[in-house]
């Protein structure tokens, strides 16, 4: 199933020291390392992927400003990816700063190279060519209900409802003798806004329906170097602990995104010492001074990011409120004497509602959600 979320970065502020997580699947542990590195001024920094997606093309262009200021877009600039056999696909810039293929090119193909060439301000920066590499491992995700206890700041005893999501991967009995995976993991689920009482707000509509896709487990990178394994299964791999909240109550996916990569994109993100991480997509840009893949026509000028080429498949898990041994409350539905107060406004005053705080601005706008998004097609 191919992957169809196009990735979209969230620039916002880090320290240039923090720890990144790094959880290697096969071995069931999680290294932690802090490393420290130096904040760069004045950087160019490029990230971006061409995969077997449709949607997962994308090129991000920025300029770091130091560590209290947020990375510029850079706009204007020339994108375009060439293959082993000269074929361009052109990116276009969908926003400021980001560069998306456009819909009449085709993704990239198995056994295929690429190489990313970009042209800002008459200053150009190129890749190395990169094979497109075949999908290795068969995914399955299973899920647990269970229940997490807590000691909150009080030190009173909690427990939490929870959901453990556990995936196992099976491997052809004919490995290469390199290959190297990463996947990440992810959730979409929808809600619903609110149905106003239609004679005393007229023009506010039926509920609609909202979709909200976040990253999960942000802080760690889950990767597995071919070269130190020979098995042919990895089972019952613990991938992510969820709280179970209002956001089951309709559906619920659970997204586990397996993309194969290069032995240097595998140690990339093994170096990688600080992330911009909000929706933890790996187009966050690197704040820290990392450099990658890309170089420039001028040998003097350090460059930072990475150029990757991935393919990608995705394994989803669907669950429902019928999954859940729990009673949601939809704070969205407006019912008996929850009517009540709505009524204490001016006639037909939606505005007054947020302004008095008598009902939340996911209730009335999914735009007003974080992370929410467009319908997924497999909803």
């Amino acid at each position: 199933m191919p992957y169809n979320t196009s990735y979209v970065p969230n620039y916002i502020k880090r320290q240039a020291r923090m720890v990144l997580l790094l959880l290697v699947l096969f071995t069931g542990c999680t290294e932690v390392i802090e490393l420290d590195i130096q904040e760069v001024e004045d950087g160019l920094v490029i990230y971006g992927r061409i995969s077997n997606s449709n949607s997962a093309n994308e090129v991000i262009i920025s300029r770091t400003r130091g560590p209290e200021t947020a990375p510029t877009p850079i706009s204007g600039a020339t994108v375009r990816v060439i293959d082993n056999n000269g074929l361009v696909r052109i990116f276009l810039e969908k926003e400021p700063g980001v560069y998306t293929m456009q819909p009449s090119d085709s993704p990239g193909d198995f056994g295929n190279s690429y190489r990313l060439e970009a042209d800002v301000s008459g200053r150009i920066y190129r890749t190395d060519f990169q094979e497109l590499m075949p999908i290795i491992a068969q995914d399955e995700l299973r899920y647990e209900i269970g229940v997490e206890r807590d000691i909150t700041s009080s030190g009173a005893n909690i427990e939490n409802d929870v959901v453990r999501i556990f995936g196992d991967s099976k491997l052809p009995s004919d490995l290469p003798e390199d290959f190297f995976i990463r996947w990440e993991i992810e959730e979409v689920y929808s809600t619903l806004t609110a149905f106003l009482p239609v004679f005393w707000f007229p023009g506010a509509g039926g509920r609609g329906q909202c979709y909200i896709q976040n990253k999960l487990g942000a802080d760690q990178i889950y990767l597995l170097d071919g070269r130190n394994i020979r098995r042919s299964d990895l089972n019952n791999r613990p991938i992510i602990t969820r709280k179970i909240d209002n956001s089951f109550q309709n559906k619920h996916y659970f997204n586990l995104i397996q993309s194969s990569i290069s032995e240097e994109n595998h140690d990339y993100w093994e170096k990688v010492r600080t992330l911009t991480i909000t929706n933890g997509s790996i187009f966050d840009p690197i704040v820290g001074k990392l450099q990658g893949n890309i170089k420039s026509s001028d040998p003097e000028e350090e460059v930072f990011g990475f150029f990757e080429v991935i393919g990608i498949d995705t394994t989803r898990l669907l669950m429902t409120n019928n999954d859940i041994p729990v009673f949601f409350v939809d704070p969205c539905l407006f019912l008996g004497d929850k009517v009540f107060p709505l009524l204490t406004v001016p006639f037909g005053c939606v505005q007054c509602l947020l302004d008095e705080k008598l009902i939340e601005p996911g209730c009335l706008s999914c735009s007003a959600i974080t992370n929410s998004t467009s319908r997924p097609s497999y909803f």
